[in-house]
């Protein structure tokens, strides 16, 4: 991700930057709280590798708490149109490993030369109720339900907190400080449409 808490400044000659702030809760299973590993984004029609892109989550300005734990995205993206697909991660404390997928399906549309601000994501893992997408797989078994992933569904918001974000963005990322941001707020998750993708795959 970039910019970096040491970078000096942004340079969109090239690649414009998408932000967005997560916030990551398991409130089923609340000893296994989610770690992120990666966003996955798809570029165009994603008919090659090159265009199944994983942002690898890092810990700049990353912050936890009984709240859930918190982390600022940072995307450089050429222009285009890109799906974010969802986030992929895990949590684990021994003997138990499970793994997640937080499934966002948002399209978005990154114009030249921008600093855009996405929005913030809140997804937290509570308990399935039947025909409910799974909130990790269910293989392997034990390791699964002891995380509460295999049992468990997400309950995902989306939210314009660009004031209170963008203050914290140019605290913390000082390229960022004196940046132009535009505002383009993904849309409310949907739950039905991440189902009907979670069934068919």
């Amino acid at each position: 991700m970039s910019p970096t808490t040491s970078t000096g400044s942004v340079d969109t000659t090239q690649n414009s930057y998408a932000l967005m702030t997560v916030t990551l809760k398991n409130a089923y299973h609340t000893s296994y709280q989610p770690s992120p590993i990666v966003l996955n984004l798809e570029r165009g029609a994603a008919d090659s590798r090159e265009d199944r892109l994983n942002f690898k989550f890092d810990d700049q300005a990353t912050t936890t708490g009984d709240a859930g734990n918190h982390y600022f995205v940072r995307l450089p993206l050429a222009p285009g149109k890109y799906t974010m697909v969802g986030i992929t991660g895990q949590s684990g404390i021994f003997p138990f490993h499970g793994m997640f997928f937080a499934p966002l399906h948002d399209v978005v549309e990154i114009k030249p030369h921008t600093v855009v601000y996405l929005g913030h994501v809140d997804a937290t893992v509570i308990e399935r109720k039947d025909g409910e997408l799974r909130a990790g797989p269910l293989i392997p078994l034990i390791d699964q339900a002891a995380t509460g992933f295999s049992g468990g569904t997400w309950d995902i918001t989306v939210s314009d907190q660009f004031d209170d974000d963008m203050s914290a963005f140019k605290k913390d990322f000082p390229a960022l400080s004196n940046a132009s941001v535009d505002r383009d707020v993904l849309p409310a998750w949907d739950k039905q449409k991440a189902t009907e993708w979670w069934a068919s795959h």
